[in-house]
């Protein structure tokens, strides 16, 4: 009798087909936690975007690009005081009038993380520890802002990690056969990376971007039993 696979071996066996070689990880801000932070809060529930004929971006990128232009000119410093020091109707007209949740936008969380990890002493890239959890309190105790996107804030500043996400969550899910929290698909693609001795992100990144470029098309759907199960 033979044993039936189980969620990592069924998760591997879906990583396998991606082709290869596999998209980069496009390397973040390894010297900005104020590009990171607007990156990692402009990310949410948004597309990644896409470069125009004129050089200009649309998307969360455009947000990021639009808000280094607006910056560029603060001492490195001084960036993330600068950007705590926002007025988030002001900032909003740089970036995107896009909301968090319905009574708040991201401009307005961009700004109080920023606040919060200025209150800290938090402004430099080396000074943010993934695993710190007062780090992790005072970006996740913004309204709207929650775990998912405070490990891609920190992956965006050269730490490991994944970002379980919605196209992460569809291909964990369609790989097992049915739904996953974030949680578990953050476990899995973590525990398959280190079965494939990969970096973490790299595999995340990977995963991604063939999600989002095929929508998955080549992959069953759930049954509508499954759906919205974890």
């Amino acid at each position: 009798m033979t044993t039936p696979p189980n969620d990592l071996d069924l998760l591997l066996v879906a990583i396998a087909a991606i082709p290869t070689p596999w998209k980069k990880w496009p390397g973040g801000y390894p010297d900005r936690l104020d590009l990171a932070l607007v990156d990692a809060v402009m990310s949410i529930r948004f597309r990644y975007g896409r470069e125009r004929g004129d050089g200009t971006w649309t998307g969360a990128r455009g947000a990021v690009v639009r808000y280094a232009k607006y910056s560029e000119h603060t001492p490195a410093a001084e960036k993330v005081q600068h950007l705590a020091a926002q007025d988030p109707v002001e900032l909003e007209r740089v970036l995107n009038r896009q909301k968090v949740h319905s009574g708040k936008t991201k401009a307005s969380a961009i700004v109080e993380a920023a606040q919060r990890f200025v209150d800290i002493a938090v402004t430099e890239p080396a000074h943010l520890m993934p695993n710190n959890a007062e780090h992790r309190k005072q970006y996740t105790g913004v309204s709207g802002l929650g775990p998912v996107t405070w490990e891609y804030f920190t992956m965006l500043l050269t730490h490991d990690g994944v970002k379980a996400d919605t196209w992460i969550k569809e291909f964990v899910g369609r790989a097992i056969g049915r739904r996953v929290s974030p949680d578990r698909a953050n476990v899995l693609v973590k525990d398959a990376a280190q079965k494939l001795g990969v970096d973490e992100k790299s595999l995340d990144h990977a995963i991604w971007s063939y999600a989002s470029t095929t929508g998955l098309k080549n992959t069953p759907p759930f049954p509508d039993s499954l759906r919205g199960s974890v």
